[in-house]
């Protein structure tokens, strides 16, 4: 299955990010110029003529330095799910498949797959998500983004899902939901359960539910190889695309990839070219051009692994979307999205914020914390140095919660009080929640000016009276800070990753600058634009796995078989 001999990691990145020293040479050569054009001089990576480094295409290979040429009908770039359901499903619709891919193996990350509903959730008596719930989401979204992605998926998640699940029983890999919060349905922090999580019988079911795509990820790697019969060429990097005669205009063909050895491959495909290659979070002057918010989240001195897991604060260099601006792609219309996640934030619920006090480092209180994780992740970033202070107290235990446990499968007992307050004393989840025995040497150890007791007190005042009249957050949330033990944390935001790229259609078609579909390339996964707004809410746990990455990349491999797209 793999097309080279392994080199290291290191040496393999070298060689391979030859083809972009042109642009990089640029990038340096030109700051100066942009400074006298009146460009901010922190942007070395715009040019004299107005454009970003990475928007400016390399020299193209020559045809005498491509070494083999391989065709099938639809060539993949990316093993990662979006790439993996793409090509299984074209190739059980009879279309041959070749994945291209620079990692060693298929890549997976978390393991939280969306669906409206499923035989699974009928299984355990779960409900289908209700459609009005789901157009308010919708509405919460401002509707600056394109409804037909969603209602695709509600149409057709329930069949992408049951699809999915057959391939994972087949193989003894088990699927359930995980633990959806306690919330009534009016609550602004319900979220509908319908996250699906795979997970095999040799390991600890609670604790794994939603980290376990690598499971299903490998089964469908094995899938498409030996019961499919289709190809996958492993550390080979695509570095081109093929488009026309001239790239910029007619269709995209083909792709050309480098191996770990420095040779040039083309793959045709003769119904189209799929890009899954991934985010562009660890590209500096593509997050200072499309995501300058959380740039200060991102570690852009690591290398970029493409067989990365679980990681966060960087992942891929944007070479996919990159490729496709080279050939005439546009940007998407709105702000990329940017997903935020929590390190330490003991929340009520995997997926809600912390509903206790939060302040900033000022010691004053700053919001409502009666919302989901996402949303405040994204107003923590607008704080001094983007860091908060939960600060709470062990009568917390018995009047707050639901208490829920990350990583859970729906139906698990959640936390009772004491439990929960053993959590907090043992810091169970890393949280590095701080106990002392008064809220002076509780506010010292944080580091909190003096000041943070006034902040407590008026607090603790809103909770006896029932009533919040600054910020107005749920009445059964108000819960004084008072008897100690005390507990508190620092909280930062971690960047899970920015979703988004270039123009898509609602059948994942790469458009140009006139909103045309350019024949014969298409986007899935993360690199679909304009699929969401704003932030990433978390309130429909696993979306973008469940959406991007199954439903639709299942339906456009359905869609190419029956030859949609052909001309």
């Amino acid at each position: 299955m793999s097309n080279g001999s392994r080199v290291s990691r290191r040496s393999f990145i070298a060689g391979a990010t030859a083809t972009a020293g042109v642009f990089a040479v640029s990038s340096l050569a030109q700051a100066s110029e942009s400074t006298k054009k009146g460009l901010p001089e922190s942007s070395a990576g715009v040019t004299a003529d107005d454009k970003w480094a990475f928007e400016i295409a390399p020299d193209k290979i020559a045809e005498k330095d491509i070494v083999k040429t391989k065709s099938a009908d639809v060539v993949v770039v990316g093993c990662g799910m979006s790439g993996l359901v793409t090509a299984a499903s074209a190739a059980e619709n009879g279309l041959s498949v070749i994945i291209v891919t620079a990692s060693e193996g298929p890549v997976s990350r978390g393991g939280s797959n969306n669906a409206i509903y499923s035989k699974t959730m009928e299984s355990l008596g779960l409900k289908k998500v209700d459609q009005d719930w789901y157009r308010t989401q919708y509405m919460i979204n401002n509707g600056n983004f394109k409804p037909g992605f969603w209602y695709k998926h509600y149409n057709h998640s329930e069949e992408a899902m049951n699809w999915l699940i057959d391939i994972a029983t087949a193989a003894g890999i088990k699927t359930t939901v995980e633990s959806g919060a306690e919330y009534s349905e009016d609550d602004i922090m319900y979220t509908p359960a319908g996250a699906h999580a795979f997970y095999v019988d040799d390991e600890e079911l609670n604790g794994t539910v939603g980290t376990g795509e690598a499971h299903i990820a490998a089964e469908l790697a094995r899938h498409v190889v030996e019961d499919l019969g289709q190809e996958i060429d492993y550390q080979t990097r695509a570095v081109r695309l093929v488009r026309g005669l001239d790239d910029a205009s007619g269709k995209v063909t083909a792709v050309i990839a480098q191996t770990t050895a420095g040779d040039y491959v083309k793959y045709e495909g003769a119904k189209g070219i799929v890009m899954a290659t991934g985010d562009f979070t660890h590209n500096r002057d593509m997050m200072a051009r499309y995501a300058p918010e959380v740039m200060e989240l991102c570690d852009f001195s690591k290398e970029v692994d493409y067989d990365a897991g679980l990681m966060t604060n960087g992942i891929y260099d944007g070479e996919g979307q990159q490729m496709e601006l080279w050939i005439g792609a546009a940007w998407q219309k709105t702000p990329n999205v940017i997903m935020l996640g929590r390190p330490n934030l003991p929340a009520d619920n995997p997926y809600t914020s912390h509903t206790g006090l939060m302040v900033d480092k000022n010691g004053q209180r700053f919001m409502n914390e009666d919302v989901l994780g996402g949303v405040a992740c994204a107003t923590i970033m607008h704080l001094p140095g983007d860091t908060c202070y939960c600060i709470w107290s062990a009568n917390r235990a018995a009047a707050g919660g639901p208490w829920g446990k990350p990583n859970y499968a729906h139906g698990e007992r959640f936390a009772d009080a004491a439990e929960m307050q053993a959590t907090w004393d043992e810091d169970t989840y890393g949280y590095g929640i701080v106990r002392e025995e008064t809220l002076d040497e509780l506010i010292n150890k944080l580091g909190l000016p003096a000041a943070t007791m006034d902040t407590i007190a008026r607090y603790n005042e809103m909770c006896n009276a029932g009533e919040d009249v600054d910020y107005y957050k749920d009445a059964s949330k108000l819960i004084p800070i008072e008897g100690g033990p005390f507990y508190g944390c620092s909280y930062k935001p971690m960047l899970l990753t920015v979703l988004g790229g270039t123009r898509t259609n609602v059948d994942l078609q790469v458009l140009d600058a006139k909103d045309e579909p350019i024949d014969g390339l298409f986007n899935v996964g993360t690199m679909i634009g304009d699929f969401y707004s704003g932030v990433y809410t978390f309130a429909m746990e696993g979306m973008n796995y469940g959406s991007t990455c199954i439903t639709l990349p299942y339906l456009l491999g359905k869609d190419l078989a029956a030859g949609k797209f052909d001309k």
